[in-house]
């Protein structure tokens, strides 16, 4: 059942006194940490029988509501509620960029898979009817389907910056209003005024063609996000209703018509110079070069160039042997790819899509398996590029060619007759085979470490051992001095009086959260048990300071490798007690939980055997 967190904190507020009762509120790894104007204010007793509140403690002049591992989306509505500009922020999990570049990537593209998996397939199943000469592109029938596939990557746009604006906070039917503008067919048609070139205030604005572009809208939005947060701070409240929007659009259309739109079109004009003079110098690795740099144009609609420079190309050599198989490298490794993640799904949704996108690929449509299937994933994306490079050279060693304007895929091969040689087709074969084993190989081994791609994990009924993440004297749970912990309503473990000031793994796994202040570490082992180390009682306050982080969130680590370095005489000299607890939080998973006796204890010492 899902949680409701804004009434948990709409109580938890109302019982500690009100909004107003509030001097400053902020949470740590386990519990809100409110500084009260009157302490004893607080309906401590209510508060202690809310659904969701673990505990109370009042403790240094603090009022803490324990609440465990959900305490930040509580204070997330605590703060909305409250309007104390305090965010979150001190505990907010560390991620490196490219694990925030692909979780915004993913949160964006995830709810739109329906949408590029009905106009991949459509376009696919038409692409086979033509071909088996049931229903010719010249008939209205397919004409009439054919349009759920145009539609379906023509306004890419307007759906894209729909899910931008869930996930980067923004309103989400202005951010479609600005979608439909890139669209809008006036926007490259203005004749009606009588001039050349379309312009703002004297600026020039460019002609360029915004359908199917995913990039343009997704900076915009974020544009937006942060102008409707500015002038709802400025403007009156009683005209905010449309001034905030009106103003917005007004700010932000003019500079993604004018920067931001065309950034990518200005790129896309020296990646045509850079691409001829790769195929002038570089031989079959230009191809290969090429190849690889596909899907991140495609990614970021900088391959508009690809067109015209073939075009030209046709029209002066009378073939093709650069950009066509360097995209059918691509299209292909794209698929092998997607059908890697099939393979290893155990998702039955999520390998039906992957099949459908390998599908799709293979026949020259490669955006289900772009959108909806590898980029999200991360290690897919980058198992096309490398394999799209591989594909590539192969495709330029044997000298490839396109002898006509085709699909870069299994359905394009006639284009690859020309003058009467038919090894062309056979060459095309090759690379096509090449592409596919390559992505598909690749995605297994970049995704080795993960025991199956979306799989959800099987419990094992083997004992799990836990190890010791620091040195010093091993103690009870129940010995801490502090109830929370104590009591064993985190999750039982154990507790470790510290000798020397450095944490290290306790798992083979994964660090899933590393808290801005350092002192709380959250990471989840191969079998998936849930591990939080916790350096110290109240240590949060210390807000970082004698703290070094060593790894990352979203690291792969094994037992005893280095995660955070911590000043243990340092901490000690300002008052703070250093027993560090080691917590499963997920203890109702599993039968029981049993600590090693009391004893001095080395780090990668066995701590708990979990059951």
């Amino acid at each position: 059942m899902k949680k409701d967190y804004k009434k948990l904190a709409a109580d938890i507020l109302e019982l500690v006194g009100g909004k107003e009762n509030v001097t400053f509120v902020m949470n740590c790894a386990t519990r809100l940490r409110f500084t009260l104007k009157d302490i004893n204010k607080p309906q401590t007793a209510k508060i202690k029988k809310l659904k969701g509140v673990i505990d109370v403690i009042v403790q240094n002049g603090q009022y803490q509501v324990c609440i465990g591992p959900d305490v930040i989306d509580v204070m997330k509505e605590v703060n909305k509620l409250g309007n104390f500009n305090q965010t979150h922020e001190e505990e907010k999990p560390k991620q490196n960029p490219a694990d925030a570049f692909f979780g915004v990537v993913s949160g964006i593209f995830t709810p739109i898979v329906p949408i590029l998996m009905a106009a991949g397939m459509v376009g696919a199943l038409l692409t086979v009817l033509d071909l088996a000469k049931i229903l010719p592109a010249t008939s209205p029938t397919y004409y009439v389907w054919n349009l759920i596939k145009e539609t379906g990557f023509y306004f890419l746009p307007v759906y894209v910056a729909y899910t931008s604006a869930k996930k980067l906070d923004a309103n989400p039917f202005l951010a479609m209003l600005l979608g439909a503008l890139l669209l809008h067919p006036q926007l490259n048609n203005f004749t009606s005024l009588n001039v050349k070139n379309l312009s703002f205030f004297g600026i020039g604005i460019r002609n360029v063609t915004y359908s199917s572009t995913i990039l343009p809208i997704i900076v915009s939005v974020w544009l937006l996000h942060y102008v409707e947060k500015g002038l709802t701070k400025v403007c009156p409240q009683t005209i905010r209703a449309f001034t905030v929007p009106m103003l917005s659009t007004m700010i932000v259309a003019p500079v993604m018509l004018i920067v931001i739109g065309p950034a990518a079109s200005y790129v896309a004009d020296y990646m045509a110079k850079f691409i001829l003079f790769l195929g002038n110098n570089f031989g079959f690795v230009a191809v290969g070069i090429i190849a690889a740099l596909t899907p991140i144009m495609i990614a970021t609609g900088t391959h508009s160039f690809a067109f015209p420079v073939i075009v030209t190309t046709l029209a002066s050599l009378h073939y093709e042997a650069l950009i066509v198989p360097a995209m059918l490298a691509e299209n292909l490794a794209m698929g092998g790819a997607a059908f890697a993640v099939g393979m290893r799904s155990k998702d039955k949704d999520v390998k039906a899509q992957a099949n459908a996108a390998t599908i799709s690929a293979c026949l020259g449509i490669s955006e289900p398996a772009m959108y909806g299937i590898n980029l999200p994933r991360k290690n897919p994306f980058y198992a096309t590029i490398a394999a799209s490079g591989i594909g590539g050279m192969v495709a330029g060693l044997l000298g490839v060619k396109y002898y006509a304007i085709a699909s870069a895929s299994f359905v394009g091969l006639p284009a690859n007759i020309g003058n009467g040689e038919v090894m062309g087709v056979v060459y095309a074969l090759i690379t096509i085979a090449v592409s596919f084993a390559s992505a598909f190989v690749i995605t297994n081994l970049l995704s080795a470490k993960e025991t199956v791609i979306e799989e959800e994990k099987e419990v094992s009924n083997e004992p799990k051992a836990i190890f010791a993440p620091v040195k010093g004297q091993l103690i009870p749970l129940t010995d801490v001095n502090d109830p929370t912990f104590a009591s064993g309503a985190m999750g039982k473990g154990a507790a470790i009086i510290p000798s020397e000031g450095i944490i290290t793994s306790p798992i083979n796994g994964k660090i899933v959260t590393i808290f801005n202040t350092k002192h709380a570490i959250g990471l989840v082992d191969e079998n998936g048990v849930e591990v939080l180390i916790h350096v110290g009682l109240d240590t949060v306050q210390l807000n970082g300071k004698y703290f070094e982080l060593l790894n990352e969130v979203g690291n792969e680590v094994k037992v005893g490798d280095p995660i955070v370095k911590f000043d243990l005489e340092k901490i000690k000299a300002e008052g703070y007690d250093v027993v560090t607890s080691v917590i499963i939080t997920n203890t109702n998973d599993y039968l029981d939980v049993i600590s090693e006796e009391a004893k001095p204890i080395a780090a990668a010492d066995k701590l708990l055997t979990v059951f």
